[in-house]
């Protein structure tokens, strides 16, 4: 994990991220204030964000990376993926063709952005909005009831003009407690259940769901090559961040290793067992 951390950043959470094991970068910023409350929006304070640009990889492993996942405009991918063409072979470590997720910034999916993110679609492997910001692209007036066949339609838009190199992408879209839908050209409109109902009392605060859905996608992916199948590791993933405020709770090392006293790898074979029986393949 790369980030830049302002001068306010709380050491105990650096010592969390260091806990898990993981390779860190961190790029300390100490003239900058970390952005805070961001998950209020309006009501956020008017610190900028401070996002990782793939300018700031060299030197380092990330930029050998497997997979990369970026949250932006449209014109923020049209910049990164740029780089990352340019930069990673002069690494001398780079991966050939390594999987770009993106999901969008919801402020940037309105009506007069669509057609820059259908054209910034053609340069990542997978597009996941959650299903309001999709619903957002679109005219249409945003209705309350929750309507499948309406977010296959519009995300069908994004397949037909082209996700990933030759088409051969996919949208995945979050839709919390409706599960998620996977659609690509390759296997058509695949649904596949949350992992808790949306009434369960397991659900505490949804907050980085998203990203831990995201992060565990493309693990899943290297590992099956399915995007269906690195979905339901996605909804694994997202089930452990949404059980508590902030962090889920990390305890041993390797085969021992377990989040919120539950394994990681029971849980995902328990879904993939479920979700065999309950996930619906449309077309």
């Amino acid at each position: 994990m790369v980030f830049n951390a302002g001068g306010d950043f709380p050491g105990t959470v650096i010592d969390v991220f260091k806990s898990w094991s993981i390779t860190l970068t961190i790029h300390h910023q100490s003239n900058k204030p970390s952005s805070r409350g961001l998950v209020f929006y309006e009501r956020a304070n008017g610190n900028k964000p401070l996002p990782v640009e793939v300018t700031a990889l060299q030197g380092t492993k990330m930029l050998s990376s497997r997979a990369f996942t970026f949250f932006g405009t449209s014109e923020y991918i049209e910049t990164q993926t740029s780089d990352i063409e340019e930069l990673c072979p002069m690494s001398g470590r780079a991966t050939a063709n390594p999987l770009i997720i993106w999901e969008p910034h919801a402020k940037s999916c309105r009506p007069d952005t669509r057609q820059s993110h259908l054209a910034a679609c053609h340069r990542v492997d997978v597009f996941s909005p959650n299903h309001e910001e999709l619903a957002s692209f679109f005219e249409e007036s945003l209705s309350p009831a929750f309507d499948p066949a309406l977010v296959e339609e519009q995300a069908r838009e994004f397949v037909e003009s082209g996700i990933g190199l030759q088409g051969k992408g996919c949208i995945v879209v979050r839709a919390a407690g409706h599960g998620c839908l996977v659609l690509s050209k390759q296997h058509g409109a695949v649904w596949l259940p949350s992992y808790y109902s949306s009434k369960s009392h397991m659900v505490v605060d949804p907050t980085g769901a998203g990203n831990a859905f995201l992060g565990a996608f493309a693990i899943g992916f290297q590992e099956t090559g399915s995007y269906i199948e690195a979905a339901k590791y996605g909804q694994v993933a997202a089930s452990f961040v949404i059980e508590q405020v902030g962090l889920p709770t990390k305890f041993g090392q390797g085969g021992r290793e377990v989040w919120n006293n539950c394994n990681v790898r029971e849980r995902l074979a328990e879904y993939q067992a479920r979700s065999l029986e309950s996930y619906i393949p449309t077309r």
